[in-house]
């Protein structure tokens, strides 16, 4: 997860990027996120997330 700070708002993930030139790592938003073949608890997780975040629910902290 990204600091609290960054999540404020939404939930926000940190990704480790690799290549040739070296690392980077960066945030983005969950609800951005596309699984690539998640298992079934996954996929539901991911189904239910977007189904409240379409709605205009947000992260209360």
């Amino acid at each position: 997860m990204a600091s609290e700070d960054e999540c404020s708002e939404e939930m926000v993930v940190e990704v480790l990027y690799r290549d040739s030139s070296g690392d980077d790592t960066f945030t983005v938003p969950l609800a951005d996120f596309e699984a690539i073949a998640p298992d079934p608890e996954t996929a539901a997780a991911i189904v239910d997330w977007h189904y409240w975040i379409d709605r205009g629910y947000e992260l209360s902290i």
